[in-house]
């Protein structure tokens, strides 16, 4: 299970909002992740990253996006957040569609990041209403984790993500509000835990769906013994109980809140 060259920082929990949406029960989630993040493998290590994202190169247009896509509570969700997850997310659904043959729904995936995007902001503002607070060793420990998780030291990975559009700031300034949301949800749900046979199950589901993906005994991409990937199964399990609470959680903020969206 190797993972992604230069995987895209969530921005706040808005990728995990969206791919919680996009997802149907039994969709390959690990093998989804497991893609290489077109968006990065593909930038042009001589574009101007403060160029608008919507105007050439490739990838889905942007360039009719507003700014800002979305008001929640007074404040602006704002088109450079939405485009740094659209093209990331078309991207992979791109990559996707090449082997099962059905063409992206651009306008279904715009809807679903500003959703994602609004919840993203209604969990952040909660976890600042309970004065729940992220601390730069913590963001430093994160930002080294999602280094090695790339196989890159910080200055590539801050230099990987400069090609999609964020400089080192706008990183910090991501993961901050990620690792904030990810407090929130332990703080209303508690700590998210997995059994050996939720693990067991969990792994048998992903080794069906490589065999009929094509990468069984027969294509040479037969899944490793279950000792050997407990702990990515298992940390997968656990992301998806996260985003679920998350989604669940957004949706129920939503309710009270002042949300205007324009896309």
């Amino acid at each position: 299970m190797r993972r992604s060259k230069w995987q895209v920082v969530a921005v706040a929990a808005g990728s995990v909002l969206i791919a919680a949406g996009c997802s149907a029960p039994g969709d390959d989630d690990e093998a989804a992740q497991s893609e290489p993040t077109a968006a990065a493998e593909q930038a042009d290590p001589n574009a101007d990253p403060n160029a608008d994202p919507g105007q050439g190169g490739a990838g889905p247009d942007t360039a009719d996006i507003p700014d800002p896509v979305a008001e929640v509570n007074g404040t602006e969700v704002t088109k450079k957040e939405f485009v740094s997850v659209f093209q990331s997310q078309y991207a992979q659904m791109e990559a996707q569609a090449q082997s099962t043959g059905q063409p992206v729904d651009s306008d279904e995936l715009k809807k679903q990041i500003v959703e994602g995007l609004v919840g993203s902001e209604l969990l952040r503002q909660e976890a600042a209403t309970r004065g729940l607070k992220v601390s730069e060793p913590e963001i430093d420990k994160a930002l080294a984790g999602f280094a090695q998780a790339n196989q890159a030291s910080t200055d590539e990975f801050i230099a990987a993500m400069g090609e999609q559009g964020m400089n080192r700031d706008d990183v910090l300034e991501q993961i901050e509000k990620q690792l904030l949301v990810e407090k929130l949800i332990v703080d209303e749900y508690g700590e998210f835990s997995v059994t050996d046979q939720e693990v067991e199950a969990g792994y048998q589901q992903l080794a069906q769906q490589q065999a009929m993906s094509g990468g069984g005994q027969s294509g040479g991409g037969q899944l490793p013994p279950l000792e050997q990937v407990r702990g990515e199964v298992e940390k997968q399990l656990l992301s998806e109980q996260q985003a679920q609470a998350m989604q669940k959680f957004s949706e129920e903020l939503r309710r009270d809140a002042d949300v205007t969206e324009h896309l």
